[in-house]
């Protein structure tokens, strides 16, 4: 499904329907293998995670929502984790690059196949996810469609 392009058309409703079961699909096949959401954090993102945890007193990890909001629908949300906190119920841990992302059955689907960086530059400095799955994004990179 990564190696699929948008095309120069908005997709109809039903396309975004189909692309939607398609991600679920994928989500369940690879959640029944064990196999994480297929998420990967950079080496900076997991340097930032981890000093900021250390700095918090927090664990090593981060937990990662997708809500409804933003310009473009939905919005990313990326929150630390507690010393001990382990997931819950309907969460999936994910383990990448030395840090723990907690991720909801609904935002996994999401971002499956995602890559989530850190950067600093003079107009920005924050995560930045790199999202296959997003059809449209907003100018700013913290909403987007699917």
């Amino acid at each position: 499904m990564a190696d699929q392009v948008a095309p120069d058309r908005p997709l109809t409703l039903e396309e975004k329907k189909a692309a939607a079961r398609e991600r679920a699909r994928l989500a369940r096949e690879q959640q029944a293998e064990g196999a994480g959401a297929g998420l990967t954090v950079t080496d900076a993102a997991a340097a930032y995670i981890r000093e900021v945890a250390d700095r918090e007193g927090m664990d090593h990890g981060v937990r990662l929502r997708i809500h409804a909001g933003g310009c473009s629908g939905l919005e990313y949300s990326i929150d630390l984790i507690g010393k001990g906190d382990l997931p819950e119920a309907a969460e999936r841990q994910i383990e990448s690059n030395g840090v723990r992302v907690l991720l909801d059955l609904k935002s996994a689907i999401y971002v499956s196949g995602s890559v989530v960086d850190y950067t600093t530059s003079l107009m920005r400095r924050g995560f930045v996810i790199k999202n296959p799955n997003a059809t449209s994004t907003c100018s700013c990179g913290d909403s987007f469609g699917v």
